[in-house]
């Protein structure tokens, strides 16, 4: 999408009580990621100016968990002093706000929103001469959200707040979601003028669009038609029945453009994740983050994938773990594998099952098929990893690296001490434990040679009461004395 000329503020500063946590509401967690990041990361995709994010209760937690997020443009951080409200967070973000021309703001525990529908907003913003443009929706139960009150002529007249409103405008169905656009000069005069309200002296923000109003200024609303996107989230229930929302969006999404997914009520699949046509996507699979899957590729059942990228025309078996790794086309992973991250598993190499790579190249061809595990090794092409072969590439302190070359044959139960290396066509006997460099063509052995040792067997005598009673007192051979006999 284009550059959008805005700024955007996001209302993350709330201690969300219904939660019953100790946690702040806005980093519970929606499918892998909280729910601020999916606000955050959401509006980065539309390249605004500046994200102001507004932190509160549990400051320090939301600020650190946004700083690791990578994040274009960086989120700017104002700390809420007076938790009273939206309207005193708006207050207090001034400063950072009336660097811009205009801004959005946004719940931080609202994030069901489509970056497309915010795309649209502003445009409608923009082209309709606002000073301010309030996105709204109709719902069929409105319970508690504030009311939009348009007059004769449909323009937006008031907001509503439902607590103590009369039964007309309890009947009015379109609502506040709480997203904005502000021209933010007319932002800073509207909320300059607010004053506590209701038994917790809160400022509302609601209060500001009828203070622009009131001013002359021109309040506009934006209806959109999916009410699913302005749904907020106060509780454990509401976080469930939100992610089971957003899974059936995804997968009706991606079914739609080819995908087969087999249960879809049974997978779960973040709403960044990209998939080719024609892949399948069996029952229970996660995949999360920023994980793309080519066409024509087979995913499970079961197992995570997780900020990685998967070729066309892989396979992932059942029950895999795939952490920021890149499985090439043809490849075959698991069953019952694990991937940690930075694994490069190239084109027609398999790793199998209980196979573990970790911060590895498994090279074109290449076969790790169970048992085993390699740590910052790069193997060439069509290597035979034999069933448990590790890599000892910690030593305490650093970390080694193991090199195995074109056709190297690693016999089973090879333990490779890094630093290692085992070139192009070499092999290792079964059981050994190379330390030592081996060469093309050779075959590296290194085990104790096996001795066959005849030896006495002492077997335990049986007692037999019977001959016990016959023997004379101090009688008892020395056999039997000791409960043993020799051989």
């Amino acid at each position: 999408m284009a550059d959008m000329k805005f700024s955007a503020v996001v209302l993350a500063a709330g201690m969300g009580t219904r939660m019953k946590s100790d946690l702040p509401k806005v980093l519970h967690k929606l499918g892998s990621r909280s729910l601020v990041e999916h606000v955050v990361r959401k509006l980065s995709q539309l390249k605004p100016e500046s994200i102001i994010v507004v932190t509160g209760h549990g400051g320090d937690l939301v600020e650190a968990v946004l700083r690791k997020g990578g994040l274009v443009p960086e989120p700017v951080f104002v700390r809420q002093q007076l938790l009273k409200g939206s309207g005193r967070a708006v207050q207090e973000a001034l400063p950072e706000i009336m660097k811009h021309d205009c801004v959005a703001v946004l719940c931080g525990d609202a994030p069901l929103f489509r970056p497309s529908t915010i795309a649209e907003m502003y445009k409608f913003f923009k082209e309709s001469g606002s000073d301010c443009t309030v996105m709204t929706a109709e719902l069929p139960e409105p319970a508690a959200y504030g009311r939009i009150k348009r007059g004769m002529d449909g323009q937006l007249e008031a907001i509503v707040e439902a607590d103590g409103a009369p039964e007309d405008i309890l009947a009015i169905k379109e609502i506040n979601s709480g997203t904005y656009f502000f021209r933010t000069k007319a932002l800073e005069k509207a909320v300059s003028a607010l004053e506590p309200k209701g038994s917790k002296g809160e400022f509302y923000l609601t209060d500001a669009i009828e203070n622009i109003i009131a001013a002359g200024g021109k309040a506009t609303a934006f209806k959109i038609e999916d009410n699913t996107e302005i749904t907020g989230i106060n509780s454990r229930d509401g976080l469930a029945a939100a992610y089971r929302l957003l899974l059936d969006r995804k997968n009706t999404e991606l079914m739609r453009e080819g995908v087969t997914i087999v249960d879809p009520a049974n997978t779960y699949i973040d709403e960044e994740v990209r998939i080719g046509r024609d892949t399948v996507i069996y029952p229970g699979v996660f995949l999360r983050g920023d994980t793309i899957i080519g066409a024509h590729c087979a995913i499970g059942p079961g197992g995570i994938i997780e900020d990685c990228i998967i070729d066309d025309n892989a396979e992932v078996k059942y029950s895999c773990i795939l952490e920021k790794s890149h499985v090439h086309s043809f490849a075959v992973i698991g069953p019952m594998a694990h991937l940690r991250p930075f694994s490069e598993i190239c084109e027609y190499a398999q790793v199998g099952n209980f196979a573990e790579v970790k911060k590895s190249v498994i090279g074109r061809g290449s076969k790790m098929h169970h048992h085993s595990y390699l740590g910052d090794t790069v193997t060439g092409e069509k290597v035979n990893i034999g069933a448990g072969t590790i890599t000892c590439n910690y030593d305490g302190v650093n970390k080694h690296k193991t090199v195995l070359g074109d056709g190297a044959f690693i016999g089973s139960n090879t333990n490779l001490v890094a630093p290692v290396e085992v070139e192009a066509g070499g092999y290792t006997a079964a059981g050994s434990t190379i330390t030592k460099k081996v060469p093309a063509g050779t075959m590296g052995i290194a085990r104790a040679r096996q001795v066959v040792i005849t030896r006495k067997i002492i077997r335990p005598v049986r007692s037999d009461s019977a001959t016990d009673k016959k023997q004379p007192s101090g009688a008892a051979s020395t056999a039997e004395n000791t409960g043993t006999e020799t051989v």
